[in-house]
């Protein structure tokens, strides 16, 4: 099961959650759970497995791909720098996300069931936070 998550920088609670089945491509997951729906003016910070997402949603940072015949300069690993510390808030996340055992090992239960655990899971990290 794979779980894609939406966190808001500035109240640090989760938005939005969206669950695939097996092996699933992050973007492809994306598409098919938020995709047109996201507000233009809503700032988003991704990863490189999000590449082509700029043609769904142009407000979006997403890190600069170094290849074998382009190496990064300064400019491009200063705003890498930069995405890496905002998306440390989703690692956190990811981290807290995990300590509950049911997250962290491979979901043998009932999968129509994954998706309510996942929501109360975040439910209770939200409560936390907010308690903070």
């Amino acid at each position: 099961m794979k779980t894609q998550v939406l966190l808001d920088f500035t109240t640090h609670r989760v938005v939005s959650l969206a669950f695939a089945e097996g092996h699933c491509h992050d973007f492809k997951l994306f598409k098919e759970s938020i995709g047109g729906t996201l507000p233009e003016d809503l700032l988003l910070v991704v990863d490189l497995g999000y590449l082509g997402i700029l043609n769904f949603h142009e407000n979006t940072f997403i890190p600069a791909k170094r290849s074998k015949n382009h190496e990064l300069n300064e400019e491009e690993k200063a705003l890498n720098r930069e995405i890496s510390r905002i998306r440390m808030e989703i690692e956190h996340f990811n981290a807290v996300f995990k300590t509950f055992q049911i997250m962290a090992l491979p979901y043998r239960n009932r999968r129509r069931r994954f998706d309510c655990r996942a929501e109360l899971i975040c439910g209770i990290i939200n409560f936390e936070r907010a308690m903070v």
